[in-house]
């Protein structure tokens, strides 16, 4: 028997079967969210002609904000982007489309895409399908105008700003940066002014801020938000993160964090887990308990290493919705 296959079967019969939600957890890290910004957009709507919404790739069924469709889609043309593919598997993902459209079917069109990289035919292809949807599209009160406006919606840190950039230089050959971009949710802060993007045909775009769920209701979805870092890590706690992000590891057979942080087999207990990764890395700080030196680990530095680790894709490349998807056997 593979060790894998030995570990598999070690999760099943000793680690936790499920994930325990502190007391009263629900209330405290998700207690809803500001909709500040979604008055603005709706202002700003009446001049667009096509949404294009950008989304975790890691988490493509869960955590969208479902309210972006009530206030500011309408019956406009809507794209959904999946960004940050290049951290998660290749596989499935014909599969994810189908049952996006299949619950939504006022998507457009789904699109996998990988912001960071300026030659991804994913974000490429976006202004040509928006184009094309919008041109089969009744743009109503804007059927005289020339130029085709697209807003950027979504949650926070899923890398709206990163893709307009990118669109930016591809089409006008720009450097530098017309929108901010950031590695911590909340970057951008107010709708911006329309960023011209392409000459001809003439093309703006509308970056927005990143609005979150207004009620986590499923505490699964909060934390798999949290674990993709578009929630602020302070709010949850690192630890917490940490250890939800352990179990769902476990519990679907990603085990690339035993070699990666050279661990013997897999842990259960987060505790145990970052006190390891601490003192194989040197994170340590010598302290006198009771008239005796002592070596103790730096958890709060060990977890975020870890949370750093598995965001940059270093543990795997991982849905964190595998449990509504059929995955093939590793």
């Amino acid at each position: 028997m593979s060790r894998v296959n030995v570990w598999r079967e070690m999760v099943k019969t000793s680690f936790r079967p499920k994930y325990e939600f502190p007391i009263n957890s629900s209330k405290n890290w998700f207690p809803g969210h500001m909709q500040r910004g979604l008055k603005e957009m709706q202002r700003k709507v009446t001049d667009v002609d096509c949404v294009i919404e950008v989304h975790d790739s890691r988490i493509p069924l869960s955590g969208r904000n479902t309210t972006f469709k009530e206030t500011v889609s309408g019956a406009r043309p809507h794209m959904l982007v999946l960004n940050k593919q290049d951290l998660v598997p290749k596989h499935n993902r014909k599969q994810i489309i189908e049952k996006i459209k299949d619950e939504d079917p006022m998507i457009s069109d789904v699109i996998f895409t990988n912001g960071n990289h300026s030659h991804c035919a994913g974000v490429r292809s976006l202004i040509p399908k928006a184009i094309r949807l919008i041109e089969e599209s009744n743009r109503f009160h804007r059927s005289g105008r020339p130029d085709k406006s697209i807003i950027i919606i979504g949650i926070p840190n899923v890398g709206k700003s990163t893709i307009i950039n990118q669109l930016r230089n591809s089409y006008l050959s720009l450097g530098g940066k017309a929108t901010s971009v950031g590695a911590k949710p909340g970057v951008t802060r107010a709708v911006q002014e329309k960023i011209r993007i392409s000459n001809k045909p003439l093309i703006y775009l509308l970056d927005t801020p990143g609005i979150s769920k207004p009620n986590v209701k499923n505490m699964h979805v909060g934390m798999k938000l949290a674990v993709c870092n578009t929630l602020n890590d302070l709010v949850i706690g690192e630890s917490y993160i940490c250890d939800y992000l352990l179990w769902y590891l476990n519990a679907h057979g990603h085990f690339d964090y035993v070699d990666h942080f050279k661990l013997e087999k897999p842990i259960d207990d987060s505790y145990t887990l970052l006190g390891k990764i601490a003192l194989n890395a040197g994170y340590t700080s010598k302290r006198k308990i009771h008239g005796e030196e002592k070596i103790l680990p730096d958890f709060d530095r060990a977890a975020m290493v870890f949370l750093k680790t598995f965001r940059s894709g270093k543990i795997g490349r991982i849905y964190l919705d595998e449990e509504q998807l059929i995955v093939p056997e590793r």
